[in-house]
């Protein structure tokens, strides 16, 4: 018979000290080990193990939860010619504070990416404070816009965010950080969303053109 773990327990047949080879079936007893032996590996899993359904992977999350750090919580990939890319079930319980990679892929335009909680389109407060690569430096900033408008940097060359996002999911005011090398300049910008809105999704816009190719790491800082 074929193993039913982990869907369900086996009831393995014990031969006796007088059963004969074939009955019951001598290579079948071993079969039926050999199945069961490599279905209880599989739901371990090896050390380091990256499948998300095995144990040790999830014990390794877990563990991570209990120690100062980042946990990688979920990767998306980008799609082909896009202009936004919502990630899902981004936010939980489980953490206070985010941080949002994007790294890889390609721009048909050089422009910024915007940053959206949820479905809400107003309240976003933010200011820029930001140097050209020809040393002008200059601020920029918005009381109540439609989204975060400066949220990483989407190039011809690469995609680039690196985004720190306090309380998404508490409800009370959510704040982000930001620091993007842009096509002409770089600048560190915040702000805060004007809500108090519990929120498990976010989406990244771009401010011009598409992006093809590259990922989205969403991570959790951990509660020490």
């Amino acid at each position: 018979m074929a193993t039913n773990f982990p869907a369900s327990l086996d009831s393995l047949t014990n031969p006796t000290s007088s059963d004969s080879l074939n009955s019951p079936s001598h290579s079948a007893q071993h079969a039926n080990v050999n199945d069961a032996v490599e279905a209880l590996q599989a739901k371990v899993g090896a050390d380091s193990s990256a499948v998300t359904t095995s144990l040790d992977y999830k014990v390794a999350q877990l563990e991570g939860r209990n120690t100062a750090g980042l946990v990688h919580i979920s990767r998306t990939a980008i799609g082909s010619a896009v202009s936004s890319i919502t990630v899902s079930d981004a936010f939980s319980a489980d953490y206070d504070v985010y941080k949002i990679i994007v790294t890889g892929g390609a721009a048909s335009a050089n422009g910024t990416f915007a940053l959206k909680l949820g479905a809400t389109a107003s309240g976003y407060k933010y200011q820029q404070l930001y140097g050209t690569y020809s040393s002008t430096s200059g601020a920029l900033g918005n009381g109540s816009s439609i989204h975060w408008a400066y949220a990483g940097a989407h190039l011809t060359v690469g995609l680039e965010a690196n985004i720190d996002l306090d309380q998404p999911f508490l409800t009370t005011r959510s704040f982000y950080r930001c620091y993007a090398p842009f096509s002409t300049s770089a600048g560190w910008v915040g702000g805060y969303l004007d809500d108090a809105t519990s929120y498990t999704a976010f989406t990244l816009t771009t401010s011009t053109g598409t992006v093809t190719g590259g990922n989205i790491d969403v991570y959790g800082y951990a509660k020490a």
